[in-house]
């Protein structure tokens, strides 16, 4: 192995070994029910486990081959988490897990930490891969290794023994080359982007395109799309007709959009039933400017508003389209193709406060 890259710093925080003066601070949130309710450790967490775990690195500088390290996470001087790197004995396959102090979650530190180490073990180290596994309980988790770059890889049922009973586990994945290729995605908003019609040629370009594996419950995948396109349920007993467009971006495939046509005259607005933005270009700014033309151009048709729903839940896409304009109207959201998620809320865009207004 290389030198040692420990301590390692970013932005924030730095990234060392473990050391007596965090005993107590490794205790303390250890032992706090909302940190450790997805762990693997059962509560009380005793002082001596503590101790143990900071005994065991008393002589590392540096993850070790073969084993498990546990890093600390220091901010301004004070520990408040710890990162697991296991590294399998040839030092090609690693597994990441972290735990955060229950007043320190919520502003990215878990996040900072955990993408310098990845880029520690791939550049330094020589790692071909990366691993990560957790509870189908642990949405927060989950996110934070699709934002490092991994992907869902597999449900593993019953296959985790924890607390005293076999629980369900997730694995995530990504190699090196992903990992190069995830940083090395564009970041910055695009320079066009645009609205075209799907077609022989490009289909099979904007199939390929996906949501993260977690929000797959606020956004069904393309395949399903298309399903749902070709079978519509009838609405009332009328035929749906659905459109649908493909969100291009410097002329890449980066996003779709799919709405129902008004059907008679009790549902005289477009209904926007899909919309997806490819895991590898959100945070672009495109989709608040492909809804943006889309609207435009439904004003240019003569609509005065269009309507959409969404799954009210953490991590949903609610606060998106608030602010690109829509509003509550009370009604619960419309049944279309033959799917009725759960916990919706109707929005009608068109209010003169909104983002989005239309006048004539």
């Amino acid at each position: 192995m290389s030198d040692t890259a420990y301590p390692l710093h970013t932005d924030r925080l730095t990234l060392r070994m473990l050391r007596e003066d965090d005993i107590d601070a490794l205790t303390a949130y250890r032992n706090d029910p909302q940190v450790s309710a997805l762990q693997d450790w059962d509560l009380p967490y005793p002082r001596e486990r503590a101790e143990r775990l900071v005994a065991a690195h008393a002589d590392r500088d540096d993850v070790q081959p073969g084993t498990g390290t546990q890093l600390a996470i220091e901010l301004d001087g004070a520990l408040i988490g710890d990162l697991y790197v296991g590294l399998d004995e040839h030092c090609g396959i690693a597994e990441i897990g972290f735990s955060l102090a229950a007043g320190h979650q919520g502003n990215g530190y878990a996040g900072e930490a955990a993408s310098a180490v990845v880029d520690d073990l791939v550049d330094r180290l020589g790692v071909h891969r990366i691993v990560g596994e957790l509870s189908p309980d642990n949405h927060a988790s989950a996110r934070l290794l699709e934002r490092l770059g991994m992907s869902f890889e597999s449900f593993a049922e019953k296959s985790f023994w924890w607390r005293g009973a076999w629980d369900d586990n997730l694995h995530y994945s990504m190699t090196a080359e992903q990992r190069r290729d995830w940083r090395d995605r564009p970041l910055t908003p695009p320079e066009e982007v645009r609205l075209v019609e799907l077609s022989h040629d490009n289909v099979s370009s904007y199939r390929r395109l996906r949501t993260h594996r977690s929000q797959e419950t606020f956004v069904a995948p393309m395949d399903m799309s298309f399903v749902d396109a070709l079978f519509p349920e009838p609405e009332d007993g009328h035929p749906v007709v659905a459109v649908l467009r493909g969100i291009e971006g410097d002329g890449e495939p980066v996003g779709f959009l799919m709405w129902a046509d008004a059907i008679n005259e009790g549902t005289p607005d477009p209904y926007l039933w899909r919309y997806l933005i490819d895991r590898r270009h959100q945070g672009r700014g495109i989709g608040a400017r492909a809804l943006a033309m889309w609207t435009d151009q439904l004003r240019a048709a003569g609509h005065t508003a269009v309507e959409t729903s969404w799954v009210q839940e953490k991590g949903g896409p609610e606060p998106f389209y608030l602010k690109a304009g829509f509003r509550a109207d009370g009604r619960d959201g419309r049944r279309r193709g033959g799917r009725a998620p759960q916990s919706l809320m109707m929005i009608r865009a068109g209010h003169p406060a909104c983002v989005i207004t239309y006048s004539n």
